[in-house]
């Protein structure tokens, strides 16, 4: 058979999961004809020297002959398995590239996360793996957590509806704010680090509630983007409406550079339900995120334009320094500004850093 020849579509077609890895599709299709991998891959034009996939550590990527190919021997047209599979087009393979078809690691941090197991009961006897955003994800509709770190897992979330309701606003923030929000969103992750770390904020109160739900202690380091989750989803939501007065090049509800700091850590405080935990010493995390992101226009220049609206809620946010490129797959903290990380001494943070002093390293 040529790589050009048409291909016949295979008998059983695989319902189509979003975000779901190519490996993982080919991996479901494969198994639901009675095929092996290998067979399948040498159906849309691998070469007969290709290996089996695990789509837990590994993706397929397919040339533009290979994914016409899938597309014909799925069933499905292109564009719809271009939605579904994220990662299809991905490939950066030529059309005149001979070999279409390559099977290749994921790089290190970027494992995908199994979808929820009740989204894909009865779909498949193989499990579905999602291209992977952050090392975990929620379920809104089945108020589930998956993870990858120390293992694949899934936790049920009946006991904590804040955090489907968290993950609800975030995918609402997304949408109105573009590709710029996975950036605050990772940003205000490592703003709550900072404040576990530290035991500031929450850490006596939701954050130890949530953990005992958990039946975890602070040890447990795989659980703190879980514990944290709603939190961090409040602080995002309050730098974006912040870095929409920036982009007009205006301070926290307009006002001067003196006022913006501690109005705007107030304000968030207040969101919070946290005032008191901020003024005594949660402020410095979220004043390291303001000197990374600074409103560098003088004082008399911004005055001079206060009748500028901000940008609605409803425009996406330009990228805005020091956020120039976002990536957007691998673990979320990778997208952050902020130096520190999870499970390192605050304190080993450099202090020619973005707010790396040492106040706040040993928590109040």
């Amino acid at each position: 058979m040529r790589i050009d020849d048409p291909v016949m579509a295979l008998p059983r077609r695989a319902v189509m999961v979003q975000g779901e890895t190519v490996a993982s599709y080919l991996w479901r299709l494969s198994a639901l004809n009675g095929m092996s991998f290998e067979e399948l891959a040498r159906h849309i034009g691998a070469p007969r020297t290709i290996g089996a996939a695990d789509p837990g550590v590994q993706e397929v990527r397919l040339g533009p002959v290979a994914r016409r190919r899938l597309a014909e021997a799925s069933g499905r047209p292109l564009a719809q398995l271009t939605r579904a599979l994220v990662s299809l087009s991905s490939s950066g393979i030529s059309a005149r590239v001979r070999r279409q078809v390559l099977v290749e690691p994921w790089p290190d941090g970027w494992l995908p996360v199994r979808a929820c197991k009740w989204c894909a009961l009865g779909r498949s006897e193989p499990p579905v793996w999602r291209v992977p955003s952050e090392r975990w994800a929620v379920c809104v509709r089945h108020r589930r957590w998956t993870a990858t770190d120390q293992g694949c897992f899934q936790i049920g979330l009946e006991q904590l509806p804040e955090v489907v309701d968290a993950h609800v606003r975030r995918v609402r923030l997304e949408r109105r704010t573009g590709p710029y929000a996975r950036a605050l969103m990772a940003d205000a992750q490592q703003v709550a680090v900072y404040w576990w770390q530290c035991r500031q904020m929450a850490w006596r109160g939701v954050w130890l509630k949530r953990q005992e739900i958990l039946g975890v202690d602070r040890s447990a380091l795989w659980a703190v983007p879980l514990v944290v989750y709603p939190e961090a989803v409040v602080v995002a939501e309050a730098m974006a409406v912040r870095e929409r007065q920036r982009a007009v090049r205006r301070g926290f509800a307009g006002g001067p550079a003196g006022w913006s700091t501690g109005r705007w850590t107030a304000w968030v405080g207040e969101r919070l339900g946290m005032r008191a935990e901020m003024a005594a010493g949660g402020h410095r995390g979220l004043e390291a995120w303001l000197m990374a992101h600074r409103n560098t226009v003088p004082v008399v220049a911004r005055l001079a334009q206060q009748e500028e609206r901000a940008v609605p809620r409803s425009v996406p946010l330009p990228l805005l320094k020091p956020h120039r490129t976002i990536p957007a797959h691998g673990p979320l903290e990778e997208a952050s500004c902020l130096p520190w990380r999870l499970g390192s001494p605050m304190t080993s943070v450099s202090s020619g850093q973005p707010g790396a002093t040492g106040r706040g390293a040993g928590g109040p």
